[in-house]
């Protein structure tokens, strides 16, 4: 297995995944999405525990690029970049963990609108279980 898909501590990752953040890169070409702070050494600057400095933007939103410039100067890495993530969204701890339970229970995640899509379309082919 390549060490590619492996975070520092060796569990595993998907690809796109931002270190040991809960994001995401989506292989999609929406305006929407968040743009990352990128230090100068290429790596995402976080606070050490997964939370990536991030903005949720457009693309090319001058107003939130400026927003996390400043902050990553004020936190003491001016020198990096603004780099977007089409089709992230952030979640919080919350949102996040109840994700999980509802793909433990094997429930749908309600902001995944393909999924929903496709449920409605399956219930409307072949009718309701109960």
């Amino acid at each position: 297995m390549s060490n590619e898909f492996l975070d520092k501590n060796g569990n595993p990752m998907l690809p796109g995944q931002l270190g040991e953040s809960k994001v995401t890169v989506l292989d999609k070409n929406y305006s929407w999405g968040v743009y990352v702070w990128i230090k100068s050494n290429g790596k995402p600057f976080t606070d050490g525990q997964g939370n990536v400095l991030n903005i949720p933007s457009h693309r090319g939103d001058q107003l939130q690029l400026e927003k996390l410039r400043k902050e990553a100067k004020h936190l003491g890495e001016g020198d990096g970049t603004a780099e977007f993530y089409p089709g992230v969204a952030r979640v919080s701890d919350e949102e996040y963990s109840e994700q999980l339970d509802r793909l433990k229970n094997g429930e749908l995640l309600l902001n995944d609108l393909g999924s929903v899509i496709d449920a409605k379309r399956t219930l409307d082919e072949y009718g309701d279980e109960g």
